[in-house]
């Protein structure tokens, strides 16, 4: 009997598995044209602002509508996720408010998607501020203790030694060093030279060059 089941199961076994294979696309290509209704975020994209200001404050958080289509067409969105474009050309420093409504949605014809409700937030609410510049100097920080025998020489080395910090008014007036992220000499014997950037920066600000090199010099005479 068990001879017989162990044919059954085993004889063309590649040919059953493409079969098996087969019927299990068909059924997700049945299923997924059924109608289904789904929730999906749309990211905001902030275009045309004026290079003169910045967003300050919280970032814009996603569009959540309700959607209905074929459940392989809601899928396919939520795996594309578009972008909710708002153009804020022509806009001065303030604050912005804009209601939302289906025609803003990044759904084109050819999806075939219907929009049941926009969900949250239904109005966009955002900070605009003027956008300055500020020279400020970089702090390193080195983390670990190198091997036995061997010790830092002197304070960490940093090229360049000073950044621009770019952004809102309001965030950069606060800002009076950018904290680079920590450079590790655990266990190392020999002078430790990295590239990297800053560890936090208030939200919408950047620095110029977005990158520095800091330079940790190891000698003997460790304990």
């Amino acid at each position: 009997m068990m001879s017989v089941l162990r044919g059954l199961l085993l004889d063309n076994i590649g040919v059953k598995l493409v079969a098996l294979l087969l019927a299990v696309v068909l059924y997700l290509h049945v299923y997924t044209e059924r109608p289904a209704t789904m929730q999906v975020s749309f990211p905001v994209q902030i275009a045309d602002l004026a290079d003169s200001l910045s967003l300050t404050g919280a970032a814009p958080e996603p569009v959540r509508a309700e959607l209905r289509g074929t459940g392989k067409q809601l899928i396919r969105l939520r795996l594309t996720e578009p972008r909710l474009k708002v153009s804020l050309a022509g806009v001065s420093a303030g604050r912005y408010q804009r209601t939302l409504t289906a025609d803003d949605l990044p759904i084109l014809p050819d999806d075939r998607l219907e929009v049941q409700q926009l969900i949250s937030p239904r109005v966009l609410s955002l900070e605009i501020d003027r956008k300055i510049s500020r020279r400020v100097p970089v702090a390193a920080r080195v983390n670990g203790t190198p091997r036995g025998g061997f010790t830092q020489s002197g304070i960490a080395a940093v090229d360049p030694a000073t950044v621009l910090v770019v952004g809102p008014r309001r965030e950069i007036a606060h800002v009076d060093s950018v904290r680079l992220r920590p450079i590790r000499i655990e266990g190392k014997a020999d002078t430790v030279s990295v590239v990297t950037g800053s560890d936090s920066l208030p939200p919408f600000c950047s620095i110029d060059p977005p990158t520095v090199r800091v330079t940790v010099a190891l000698v003997r005479g460790g304990p």
